[in-house]
């Protein structure tokens, strides 16, 4: 039965035998699970509709430096620091906006003009509402996903054979090295 874990839950989940396999947003403590990246998508920035920078084609990460960051303390504070890009490129560090427990509770408050997100690509097409723009960011890593797993009994192994495959991925190994 498939679950769903917010920001970041999957690798205690998958360590605590609560699921068998889960799709990981990287950077992820993945030591000891078997895993391999199978997606990467672009970063966007999620800004209230009224926002200066709301219809351009495409924003720095300096662009939207000084706006509040949507940020959550529920994830692990590397995870959390890599999706804000802290530090950004000239050292400084993000100014933290409000904290939020999901996706829906974030994308609320930037809807309402509290603070800035930054998001997978994907959002804007799952995520698309009345108050909320998204564009693109331009300057920064593109987001990672891995397929993870403890044990690889036949089951798990033949989900992975298939992501795989959908993904088109090939295997490198049994287990991964640590993705960061």
């Amino acid at each position: 039965m498939p679950k769903r874990f917010d920001w970041g839950g999957e690798t205690a989940a998958l360590r605590a035998g609560r699921v068998d396999v889960a799709f990981v947003w990287l950077p992820a403590d993945l030591g000891g699970l078997h895993s391999e990246i199978v997606h990467t998508e672009p970063r966007v920035v999620g800004l209230p509709a009224g926002h200066p920078l709301a219809s351009a084609e495409g924003v720095s990460i300096m662009d939207v430096k000084d706006e509040p960051l949507m940020w959550t303390d529920r994830a692990p504070r590397a995870w959390v620091d890599w999706w804000a890009v802290n530090p950004r490129p000239d050292g400084s560090a993000p100014r933290w906006g409000p904290t939020n427990d999901n996706v829906e509770e974030m994308l609320e408050q930037v809807a309402e003009g509290a603070a800035i997100c930054f998001a997978p690509s994907s959002m804007a097409l799952y995520y698309a509402r009345p108050g909320l723009s998204w564009v693109p960011l331009t300057d920064v890593e593109p987001l990672r996903v891995a397929l993870a797993w403890a044990d690889g009994g036949p089951l798990v192994e033949a989900f992975a054979a298939i992501v795989r495959a959908l993904a088109g991925v090939r295997r490198t190994s049994a287990a991964s090295p640590r993705p960061r």
